[in-house]
């Protein structure tokens, strides 16, 4: 065949009012006739071509799929493959709508064909009935007596009216005629009567489709061997094997960004080549169907009614819309993308005559989010009300993090907020209350009337028991989750997909930690976490994990404290609300570091958790800080840290006084300040007092051991009695056994003691729970220290090092400043009880640093306590 290109030429007045034998020769000058050429980075498709040599058998050959999926291409290389060019004639039909649609066109078009195959025949014209002009070139093909190809590029743009003549010579041709019609969609022939007599091949989109080798093969560095790999694999699926996708997105591939596309030059070849030229109703058709990753019949024909199949079939053909496992439709990522780019562009009134209907699909599958977006974007207020207040989804504007939807909701319900919708207030408080505003989100809350319905009333009361774990004291807190508990209960609906009942019961649980219920509350956080809607969103579910984790780790269960904080944070993988857990988390993993001994990691813990936003974990804070402090030398330092936490928490939160409280005892002790202890605890863990000694077994067991230094034994004894059943958290009770194993010692029983020290070692050894044992009395550190159980891996050295002279000794003057500093005074107090100058006590006190080797007063005065410089 002589390849032959005319240029095509416009249709002008003269050619609308001339014959039709005039304007179909026109049209074959509009048409071209040449077998395109491949592309520079054309790839061999070995399946698809295997698909087309089964044709030679059949009259008919159908290639149907959307634009840019190498239609022209495949049949192309399919012609030259085949070395079948002297028996096949190629037509593209090009140029303007208003020339091809002549019915003359097809005719004409094929006598060109012919031709061009050595088969004259006269040119046929609209004028004649079909029969009259078909039967010339159906005896002109039957005498040449040579099977004969025609492949007709881009069909689709003829008029519908050529079936008749297309069938009528097929049927005369008697198999010696073989068409191919390529276009976005199928011919109007008798599809249904070929299917029967197996005299048709077809091939349509997922024929078309690149699979992985191929994808590879195209998105492949020149000069370098394709590599199929998990990447390509996604990359291809996103795209849908859609050529055209793939080539716009090679840009994308090549410079590391697998995770996107080129979308403005994606979108303008959809826009331009795929959407735009469809039927107004398609495209609405598509539009209504995008919003959701797979749609039904059902929302088919709400968006279609009668015309339901047809725009499937339309959109399969024309939209590459495939058909699921399940018998749903969906689009390939990148076409569903597309088209909802597209969506966005639209008019408001064309776009919520397509979301509304894909709303309320959505919403009676349960997928409620999904369905309040569309809500949103369709500006349909009172469905987004009803959604956030009657299906209590206002919790999902408090939580961003990895959550899908945070984001969109938050921005979709902006305008809700200034509207008069009856939500209103509650979307304001919501949106101050996810921003960390809790005052804003109380006086907002202030402003719903107290006879607005129940479900209203609920989710401010819910809203506002979220709010006081924030900023309310902790009996206020406890209150407010409790009454938001009663008025959810109240509302008497179930919504799997509204979590408001979880924050809640989260809130709740948080309360009883500050209360000091930490059985209670690991019932109620234990409870949250397995439930459905504790699980529905990761961020709620991981604050469950997380205030279960500080429970365990306050209560001395390292080792399941770690675990469980570890998974939260695994679950967090952003940190933008102040409900996440993130610092929760944090404060767990510092206060197991900080019991196993590892102040760099504690510190570390403790200063990711920064800025603590809830009142408990600001106060814990506090508390590992003043723990890392004293056990890297500096004791003056975390008692004041101790009581500067414990004047902020006394107020609003007891049991977080009551907590540092003990830790401040705690350290006076351990530097040996029995009486600053018992000073420190107050009537905190007194046997004759309130509270009850078992309420505060940590108060009890310092408290204890402060007596026995002071030789009291028997009140010792009583207090220990105490804290003695099994009932006691593990930290509290392994500091009185060994409260116990020194009081055994005291009086020179260590056979006595040995059982004590066993059964501590016992219970603390699998939680590597090691201070307890460093802050014990220096009895129990001698034995230790001698006793081979005490250099055990998980618990380490105890015993102190011996006594080091300093490098240079202190000269009297040196001495004295010394005493001074033990009793805090200042260098100007000091200056003026020596009768010196404030320089010359300054000189005194850098030597005693160096000296000394320190660099803190405080430190100094430890230092040379150890050294029994103070003795005297």
């Amino acid at each position: 065949m002589k390849a032959t290109r005319l240029h095509p030429i416009a249709a002008t007045e003269s050619t609308a009012s001339a014959s039709p034998a005039t304007r179909a020769a026109d049209a074959v000058w509009a048409c071209r006739f040449d077998v395109p050429g491949l592309p520079r980075h054309h790839v061999h498709r070995q399946r698809a071509l295997e698909l087309l040599s089964r044709t030679d058998d059949v009259p008919l050959v159908v290639v149907t799929a959307p634009p840019g999926t190498g239609k022209t291409t495949l049949l192309a290389e399919w012609v030259k493959a085949e070395g079948r060019s002297g028996d096949t004639a190629w037509v593209t039909f090009d140029g303007p709508p208003d020339v091809l649609a002549q019915r003359g066109v097809f005719a004409a078009c094929l006598g060109r064909c012919l031709a061009d195959l050595g088969v004259d025949v006269a040119p046929g014209h609209d004028d004649r009935p079909s029969a009259a002009w078909v039967s010339s070139p159906a005896s002109a093909v039957v005498a040449a007596g040579r099977r004969l190809t025609i492949v007709l590029d881009d069909h689709h743009r003829l008029t519908a009216d050529v079936a008749d003549d297309v069938d009528l010579l097929l049927r005369l041709t008697r198999g010696r005629l073989r068409l191919v019609f390529a276009g976005r969609r199928p011919p109007a022939l008798p599809l249904h009567r070929y299917r029967l007599e197996n005299t048709l091949v077809e091939l349509g989109a997922g024929d078309l489709a690149f699979d992985d080798g191929e994808a590879a093969t195209l998105l492949a560095t020149p000069g370098e061997p394709p590599q199929p790999t998990a990447g390509v694999h996604d990359w291809n699926a996103y795209h849908g094997g859609w050529v055209a996708g793939l080539v716009l997105s090679r840009r994308s591939w090549h410079v590391g960004r697998p995770g996107g596309t080129a979308e403005s030059d994606v979108d303008d070849y959809f826009r331009h080549e795929v959407f735009d030229p469809l039927p107004v109703e398609l495209r609405r058709f598509l539009l209504g169907t995008c919003v959701v990753d797979a749609f039904d019949d059902e929302l088919a024909r709400e968006l279609a009614g009668p015309a339901t199949d047809r725009l499937v079939r339309l959109a399969e053909c024309s939209a590459f819309a495939t058909t699921t496992r399940t018998g749903d439709h969906a689009y390939p990522g990148v076409v569903r993308d597309a088209l909802r780019r597209e969506l966005e562009r639209g008019a408001p009134r064309q776009v919520a005559a397509v979301r509304l209907p894909a709303a309320a699909w959505l919403r009676r599958r349960g997928a409620l989010e999904r369905a309040l977006l569309e809500y949103a974007a369709a500006e349909a207020w009172d469905e987004v009300a009803g959604l956030l207040i009657d299906g209590q989804l206002v919790s999902r504007l408090l939580y961003e993090g990895d959550e899908r939807f945070a984001g969109p909701l938050r921005r979709a319900c902006e305008p809700l907020a200034g509207s008069e919708n009856r939500a209103a207030p509650v979307v304001r408080a919501a949106l101050r209350l996810a921003d960390g505003d809790a005052l804003g989100c109380a006086q907002t809350l202030s402003s719903v009337p107290e006879d607005a319905d129940p479900a209203l009333r609920a989710c401010v009361t819910a809203l506002d028991a979220v709010r006081a774990r924030l900023t309310a004291d902790a009996d206020g807190a406890l209150a407010s989750a409790e009454a938001a508990q009663r008025d959810l209960g109240g509302t008497g609906a179930v919504h799997p997909a509204g979590t408001l009942p979880a924050l809640v019961r989260v809130a709740r649980g948080v309360a009883l930690l500050r209360h000091g219920d930490f059985d209670l509350a690991r019932a109620v956080l234990e409870d949250t976490a397995a439930r459905p809607d504790g699980r529905t969103l990761a961020a709620v579910h991981a604050d469950c994990l997380a205030h279960l984790a500080l429970t365990d780790a306050v209560e001395g269960y390292l080792t399941r404290a770690e675990h469980t904080a570890t998974e939260s944070l695994t679950a967090l993988t952003r940190h933008t609300s102040p409900f996440d857990g993130h610092a929760a988390a944090h404060i767990a993993l510092a206060l197991v570091a900080l019991d196993r001994c590892d102040p760099g990691t504690a510190w570390s813990h403790a200063t990711t958790a920064e800025p603590a936003p809830e009142p408990l974990t600001r106060h814990l804070a506090h508390r590992i800080t003043a723990g890392v402090e004293a056990a890297e030398g500096h004791p003056a330092a975390a008692a004041s840290r101790l009581h500067a936490a414990l004047t902020e928490a006394a107020p609003t939160d007891p049991w977080a006084a009551d907590h540092l409280r003990v830790e401040a005892a705690r350290l006076a002790l351990v530097e040996g300040h029995p009486d600053l202890a018992l000073h420190e605890l107050g009537s905190l863990g007194r046997v004759d007092g309130a509270p009850a000694p078992a309420a505060h077994p940590d108060a009890a067991a310092v408290r204890a051991a402060a007596h026995l230094r002071r030789n009291e034994d028997s009140r010792a004894q009583q207090i220990l009695a105490t804290v003695a059943d099994g009932s006691v958290a593990l930290r509290p009770r392994v500091a009185a056994l060994l409260v116990e194993a020194e009081r055994r010692l005291r009086h020179r029983s260590p056979l006595r003691s040995a059982p004590v020290l066993d059964t501590a070692l016992r219970l603390a050894a699998p939680e590597r729970l090691r201070l307890p044992f460093r802050q014990a009395g220096p009895d129990v550190r001698h034995v230790l220290a001698t006793d081979p159980r005490g250099t055990q891996y998980w618990l380490g050295r105890l015993a102190e090092t011996p006594p080091t002279p300093p490098v240079e000794a202190l000269t009297a003057r040196e001495r004295e400043v010394l005493r001074h500093l033990t009793d805090l005074l200042t260098t100007e107090e000091i200056a003026e009880a020596m009768v010196v100058s404030v320089n010359t006590v300054r000189t005194h006190v850098r030597g005693i640093l160096r000296k000394l080797g320190v660099n803190r007063r405080y430190a100094a005065v430890r230092r040379a306590r150890e050294l029994g410089l103070l003795d005297d």
